[in-house]
């Protein structure tokens, strides 16, 4: 709870005020600066970072002297950080041949819509062979700069893997929010978000870590969520659990954990209930500062090939929602955990090597073990469907409804009636005029249902 420490009048001009919540640092020392909101005269207000040390009395009159009334400490301003380990085990690229970018690339090289994919990490080396013909104009908010120069490598490495994965209308907008240790401040983290959004960004990728949940970074993010801006995430590199960390435990943004050659999740590779999807992040070969490559591993490198392959669904579709990118990005996975989703590999390991070549309908009816429900016609754009069961169930996760078109999964709102013994699924837009569906529904350990149906021209 925020208490009021001191208040001063200074002549009879103005007053200051401070609010000041718990801020102490932690034995961790997550950090040595607040954010803190300040209000001026006509009511103005400004979010701004402050060393711990200038909210002390002290610092009162330096503050007054900026003309601002009120000055209400927020939060820590946390900091995240980057983990990776440098290998010399490697000396191929694997990654983009295991999610199979190679595939989307040739279809949509012709295509000509142009998709940002901002890059919040240490800078880009933009003046590397590699991207420099890929690069759009980013920002330094660390140095406050237009002048985003990876001082680390991290950054570079990031941006050679989306660059691998993507066709030359990808762009990359470099944001540095962390500095040449691979550490920074939630509140530039917030500031290269709303930077990506504004800018015209329709993904961010944000891998680097952090324990403390912070209000300020939910906000941001929430930012970019409501303009439709993709988010992806790295779930970090702890071996622990994702619920302790940020924004690794954020379930409205895709997570993503690491896997290696073998399939197997990676050893340092944060888990949980958070995560969506895996890809490869031992071993990747990319680009690094210098004119130089270097192999990396971490949830970092996972992570841009999902942000990647979701630039490229976005080539292929640019009217696509976020929901409906994610639900694609879902559909093209290998299954390597428990049947559907696990908190190891999320829905699956990424795999688009066959995006758009073989009906996600057809593979449906030509798997095994499940009974065929009367085929629709001519069904509405709007239609709802009813699922009735002949008992009560208790749980209706024992329960998995799924939609599909003929190559992606489509997203539904289901509305359990236990106590009627029915679930309603209704389409959270409206279905495609003249277009074929499928309605998959699947019991826990019992049976599995499919019925077609095609809607109205």
């Amino acid at each position: 709870m925020r208490g009021l420490l001191f208040k001063m009048l200074i002549g009879c001009s103005f007053s200051i005020v401070f609010f000041f919540p718990s801020i102490a640092l932690s034995s961790s020392g997550e950090s040595d600066r607040v954010i803190v909101e300040t209000t001026d005269k006509e009511g103005n207000k400004e979010i701004e970072s402050i060393a711990v040390d200038e909210v002390q009395p002290k610092s009162f009159f330096r503050v007054a002297a900026s003309s601002k009334d009120e000055v209400s400490v927020l939060q820590p301003d946390y900091i995240r950080t980057i983990g990776m380990v440098q290998t010399a085990d490697y000396t191929k690229s694997w990654g983009a041949m295991r999610v199979g970018t190679d595939w989307m690339k040739s279809q949509f090289a012709t295509n000509d819509e142009e998709v940002i994919v901002a890059v919040i990490d240490t800078g880009v080396d933009y003046t590397h062979s590699f991207l420099k013909d890929r690069m759009i104009a980013g920002y330094d908010f660390v140095n406050n700069d237009s002048d985003p120069m990876d001082e680390h490598v991290h950054g570079t490495h990031i941006a050679g893997i989306i660059a691998e994965s993507t066709t030359d209308n990808v762009k990359i907008m470099p944001i540095r929010a962390l500095n040449e240790n691979g550490n920074g401040y939630d509140s530039n983290i917030a500031k290269g978000i709303h930077y990506a959004v504004d800018k015209g960004a329709s993904i961010v990728n944000m891998s680097f870590q952090g324990k403390e949940y912070s209000e300020h970074l939910a906000e941001a993010i929430d930012y970019a969520l409501s303009n439709n801006v993709l988010v992806v995430v790295a779930s970090g590199n702890k071996s622990d659990d994702t619920a302790n960390y940020y924004p690794a435990s954020e379930k409205r943004v895709l997570v993503v954990s690491a896997t290696d050659q073998s399939d197997k999740i990676a050893s340092f590779s944060n888990t949980g209930g958070s995560i969506d999807v895996s890809a490869p992040g031992v071993g990747i070969l990319s680009s690094v500062p210098g004119e130089k490559y270097a192999a990396l591993h971490g949830t970092s490198m996972a992570a841009p090939y999902v942000s990647g392959v979701a630039a490229m669904i976005l080539v292929d579709d640019p009217t696509r929602s976020i929901e409906e990118i994610e639900r694609v990005l879902k559909t093209y996975v290998d299954d390597k955990g428990a049947v559907n989703w696990d908190p190891i590999f999320g829905e699956g390991i990424l795999n688009v090597s066959n995006y758009g070549q073989n009906s996600l309908i057809t593979s449906a009816y030509n798997s095994t073990n499940y009974s065929n429900l009367p085929e629709h016609t001519n069904v509405p754009l709007d239609k709802t469907w009813t699922i009735l069961f002949n008992q009560v169930f208790t749980d209706d996760s024992t329960v998995t409804v799924k939609l599909y078109t003929e190559n992606y999964e489509i997203p539904i709102q289901l509305t359990p009636d236990l106590k009627n013994k029915k679930i309603i699924v209704s389409p959270t837009k409206n279905y495609q005029t003249n277009t074929e569906y499928l309605l998959e529904i699947q019991i826990q350990n019992g049976e599995r249902y499919l019925m077609r149906f095609k809607t109205k021209k």
